[in-house]
């Protein structure tokens, strides 16, 4: 009799999600109150989504509010580490994941999926338990700027962008981006990148040069005007959706039409509720289109979100937690922090409902597609038109 309860027992535990294991912890730290917060409830709106639909029992979910602010992301990741989390899942930003991230080292704590394109986080020495699923800022910009010298033949170009390390990644990205694509300046010029620990008067000489506004503010003026100072052909920003939107609303305000291409992370849909005209405005994007059926995962997605509405960073956070899923279920015996590590190291050309996603020991970078979209506004109607090339503007009359 016992026996035969004893094998009952167990064949319960096989039809339990994870074969009757604990569910692995993951915790999240983004910013859900502050200027960026449309991005930071998207982002744990999709992984949520995920959970709630298609990983109960299997994974659960802790989010803390950050107010994109480097202190309190890291000090909500100490209370997530000592809470147990297996998983440090889908921060947002980078001045955040830059904060946090030595606490995961520290703690042998997988840091997966952050809603940032920054390199280091995909530098498997430097930061050993990051793996990131997004395409670099680095193919971003480089994109932008190729878009608009080969399109459109555009050869002066400003920048517009955040004062911190999203914004420094920003411009190393251009640096970098002009030793392959030639006949491209940037104006103002940028001077050589301080060290590290540089005084402060040497890092303010520097972003001085560059037109810029401070994080988590909308002090916009200075550097619109900065831009707009300069006979330039097109403008790069590397900023979130509210200084972005206010920027681009005053240069049309002062007849300043040229392309506005924008980095991934401004936040598309919050980008495009707060402009009044979408004329020659361009954002990058490094997943798929949400709107697209035709991709399983996509309608996968939609068919989850209901009657919300579709939105790229949420995708991307869904996106990400099927990928963790993945690697979680062929884990065998207990998903530890180094056995979800190993699962992803040795993941190769999966097939993520029609995406491919490939990770390595030595390549912490899932994907590196990127692509552009239009955006086109009338009224209340959006739309983000994925395009394979820039088209000059037309005037209007």
């Amino acid at each position: 009799m016992k026996q035969k309860l004893w094998i009952m027992f167990w064949a319960c535990c096989l039809l339990l999600p994870n074969n009757g294991l604990a569910a692995v912890k993951l915790g999240q730290s983004c910013s859900l109150t502050g200027s960026t917060a449309l991005l930071g409830i998207e982002m744990a709106k999709g992984v949520k989504l995920y959970i709630e639909k298609r990983a109960a029992g299997e994974m659960t979910l802790t989010t803390k509010d950050d107010g994109y602010e480097p202190e309190r992301s890291k000090a909500n990741t100490e209370e997530f580490v000592k809470d147990g989390a297996q998983v440090l899942f889908g921060y947002l930003g980078t001045p955040t994941a830059k904060a946090a991230l030595p606490v995961a080292n520290e703690n042998k704590t997988l840091f997966f999926a952050a809603g940032t394109g920054a390199g280091f986080l995909s530098d498997p020495k430097e930061n050993p338990y990051s793996f990131v699923l997004r395409a670099s800022y680095d193919a971003e910009v480089e994109n932008m700027l190729r878009h608009l010298k080969e399109d459109l033949g555009i050869k002066r170009v400003s920048l517009f962008v955040q004062r911190d390390d999203f914004g420094l990644a920003g411009v190393k990205a251009a640096v970098k981006a002009l030793e392959t694509v030639k006949g491209i300046e940037i104006v103002p010029h940028i001077p050589d990148i301080p060290e590290t620990e540089a005084s402060v008067e040497v890092w303010n000489a520097f972003w001085n040069a560059i037109p810029h506004y401070k994080r988590n503010t909308v002090s916009v003026g200075s550097g619109v005007r900065q831009v707009r100072g300069n006979a330039v052909d097109a403008v790069l920003l590397v900023a979130t959706s509210r200084p972005a939107a206010l920027a681009i609303n005053q240069w049309h305000k002062m007849n300043f039409n040229v392309p506005m291409v924008n980095i991934s992370f401004v936040g598309s849909i919050s980008l495009a509720d707060r402009l009044k005209e979408s004329d020659n405005v361009y954002v990058s994007q490094i997943v798929p289109d949400p709107w697209d059926k035709t991709l399983p995962i996509v309608k996968q997605y939609q068919e989850d979100m209901g009657e919300n509405r579709y939105d790229f960073i949420s995708f991307e956070s869904y996106l990400a937690a099927s990928i963790l899923h993945h690697a979680i279920k062929s884990v065998k015996g207990e998903a530890t922090s180094e056995a979800i590590k190993t699962a992803l190291e040795g993941m190769t050309d999966y097939d993520a409902g029609g995406i491919k996603v490939s990770f390595g020991p030595d390549d912490r970078r899932g994907m590196e597609k990127v692509y552009l979209t239009k955006l086109e506004k009338e009224g209340d109607t959006t739309k983000f038109v994925y395009v394979d090339k820039l088209v000059k503007a037309e005037k209007k009359k």
